[in-house]
């Protein structure tokens, strides 16, 4: 178990990720790849009870250092931490394989599934604020006198200080972990779930309910994970004033909201947007 003490300043410093982390997302396909027990895989050898390492970032020697603590070196990992090209091009190759076949095809998924993730969390933020919500990540997540505990294989308390705490949705995560840790945050990385759909057999009730329009506007908002408006008026095929007031009516009726980041604005479904495009599928923040 990790323990993550926040001290007395650390729920102002914690923050919801709206947007996927697809180096995250690289790292959670190279685990789940490295438990389905393929011993000879080149990415299975390399993951550890206590670590996962982080695909994309690349290797370096404190992490083989803690490979071999943990388990004899196998031919392969040995010649990777005496830096053999020979083993380094392997290891690029099957991270590149890995990452068209289970990460880029279904981008669009992860997106989704992101997004209505941290749009529940941070429902849960802003009603009952920081603390609230840390108890609600639920995955054997607990939150108990401003301490965060991480139900991970690898034991170690660490002091958030005047550092910052962000949660991150994962799409390909099939549990709670934590990233590397930054200078000046930690992110916790835990499971954003199944992707929403758009169910074609819902089409015609949610037309009759919203609107052609609006029921577009709002199946590409669900599909797309979240689009500004200029993107939203090119899927819609109308102008961007018209498209401004489809998301004007969809935002009134609580179905999505408008997140800025710097310079963009992105419109993104709500829980409940969520819940009228995918009834069947309820949403567990």
């Amino acid at each position: 178990m990790i323990r993550i003490h926040l001290g007395s300043e650390g729920l102002g410093n914690v923050s919801v990720c709206a947007h996927p982390d697809f180096d995250a997302e690289l790292t959670a396909a190279g685990r789940a790849r490295a438990e389905r027990g393929l011993p000879q895989d080149p990415l299975a050898q390399l993951y550890t009870r206590g670590m996962s390492p982080d695909l994309a970032e690349g290797l370096d020697l404190p992490f083989f250092s803690h490979l071999f603590a943990h388990r004899s070196p196998t031919p392969f990992t040995r010649a990777l931490a005496e830096g053999e090209d020979r083993a380094l091009g392997v290891l690029d190759g099957a991270v590149a394989r890995l990452r068209s076949t289970a990460v880029d095809p279904y981008r669009s998924g992860i997106r989704s599934a992101v997004a209505v993730r941290a749009a529940g969390l941070s429902q849960i933020y802003v009603g009952g604020g920081a603390s609230a919500m840390l108890r609600r990540l639920g995955h054997g997540i607990a939150f108990r006198r401003g301490v965060l505990e991480l139900p991970t294989a690898f034991d170690a308390d660490l002091e958030l200080g005047r550092g910052s705490l962000h949660i991150q949705a994962v799409a390909l995560n099939q549990g709670v972990t934590l990233a590397e840790p930054a200078e000046d945050h930690f992110t916790v990385r835990i499971p954003a779930g199944t992707a929403p759909r758009v169910d074609p057999g819902q089409r015609d009730a949610l037309r009759a309910l919203l609107g052609s329009g609006r029921a577009e506007a709002l199946e590409n908002i669900v599909v797309s994970g979240g689009v500004t408006g200029r993107q939203l008026a090119s899927l819609l095929g109308v102008s961007n004033s018209a498209a401004s007031r489809h998301a004007a009516v969809l935002r009134r009726a609580g179905l999505i909201r408008t997140l800025r980041t710097g310079q963009t604005v992105l419109h993104v479904a709500t829980p409940l947007g969520y819940h009228l495009t995918e009834p069947g599928e309820p949403i567990d923040p």
